[in-house]
């Protein structure tokens, strides 16, 4: 049985214009494995994609409950719900493709350009785009293109939620022209339920991403920056996972251009019977000389849980003027839980401390704090 029913998404996506195009693409979904399995520690099989080809999802548009979509001032709202455009204050069209993509950088790549419309944000500016699924069932994909004009800065954020047996998909590409800046935020929060992103940026000028995830089945995050000549890049991620949760968040920086710099961190929790994976890799290339990279992992654990962190460093040229990088994985200890207990807070509330003084970090905007604040609550900590 495979993630999306055929008939219903064949029937979606003959409403597009560009028909036999779509279909293309979606045979590539259909002839394309999820993955190649390999034992390194940044390509390693940790999603448990056999468990997707057991949802059979449809494909279709659906009214939903009628919600208060949230909302941040001085930000431009774009808000798609159980595959229906609500708000739009830039243009959707059926144009095919992806810049930055191809259909063959994964298989859920090439279903999600497949069955999706395109976003383009071709200016500077401030933008939340809120992509909410909560119908059962149901699969949402989202084709997103950011290009920043040179001169110019723009603040993104992507915030996907969706709930029970449904799946949201975003293929989401930036491009960020010298002397101009970037601001993305990729956040995916779920309730029992399935999510892919998979994200590209091409950083000329300077780019600042926050790639959040948690309370899925099954998550899947994949983020990729590749960096010209004084480009500059920061990067954080935080994956939070609870219950049977299985996420899995891929950071990886390419120094492609001479003295660009990137920093990375990345930070996970795991609780209850969770696994969560946090990985990257810093990749100085050839011609990156006098370039700097720095890429950080550090994950707790709570109760029977399990968290993975691996960055990893590759640097292919003598000229460097930093490569660094570590990993620390630690147990929360039993007396930690016990000490805040002994202080009038039931064992929920001790881990919800634990868990907040770890994945806040102080250089978080109070965006990033409020998001990162919202999820933690959601999850009962």
């Amino acid at each position: 049985m495979p993630l999306v029913d055929i008939d219903s998404a064949k029937n979606f996506l003959s409403s597009f214009e560009n028909r036999s195009e779509r279909e293309e693409l979606f045979s590539i979904y259909e002839r394309l494995p999820y993955q190649i399995i390999n034992d390194s520690p940044t390509v390693k099989h940790y999603t448990r994609w056999e468990n997707l080809d057991k949802l059979n999802l449809k494909v279709v548009e659906v009214k939903g409950k009628d919600i208060t979509y949230p909302s941040i001032s001085g930000y431009a709202r774009i808000v798609v719900h159980n595959n229906i455009i609500r708000e739009a204050p830039i243009s959707f069209s059926q144009v095919l493709g992806n810049s930055l993509m191809k259909p063959e950088d994964h298989k859920l790549v090439a279903l999600t350009l497949s069955l999706s419309r395109k976003m383009d944000i071709k200016q500077g500016g401030r933008y939340l785009i809120y992509h909410y699924t909560d119908e059962e069932g149901v699969f949402s994909p989202i084709n997103i293109e950011i290009n920043v004009p040179e001169g110019e800065n723009a603040d993104v954020i992507y915030y996907a939620e969706n709930k029970g047996k449904s799946m949201n998909s975003a293929v989401i590409s930036t491009i960020v022209g010298k002397d101009s800046s970037l601001n993305l935020t990729l956040l995916s929060k779920g309730n029992a339920s399935y999510n892919f992103v998979y994200s590209k940026a091409r950083v000329e000028g300077s780019i600042n991403s926050y790639i959040i995830s948690s309370g899925f089945l099954e998550g899947h995050v994949e983020y990729h920056s590749y960096l010209g000549e004084g480009a500059q890049a920061f990067f954080s991620s935080r994956a939070l996972g609870v219950e049977s949760n299985n996420i899995d968040v891929i950071t990886n920086v390419y120094h492609d251009g001479p003295k660009s710099v990137s920093n990375g961190f990345m930070k996970s929790v795991s609780s209850g019977s969770s696994l969560v994976v946090t990985r990257g890799d810093a990749r100085i290339n050839e011609q990156a000389i006098d370039s700097s990279t720095s890429i950080i992992g550090r994950a707790i654990m709570l109760g029977e849980s399990t968290a993975i962190v691996a960055p990893m460093l590759e640097v292919r040229t003598g000229r460097v003027i930093t490569a660094k990088h570590s990993a620390a994985v630690s147990r929360v200890p039993e007396d930690l839980i016990f000490y805040l207990q002994n202080r009038g807070f039931d064992r929920k509330s001790a881990e919800g401390l634990i868990i907040r003084g770890f994945m806040e970090d102080e250089g978080d905007t109070e965006i990033v704090k409020k998001l990162i604040s919202d999820i933690i609550t959601s999850l009962g900590y």
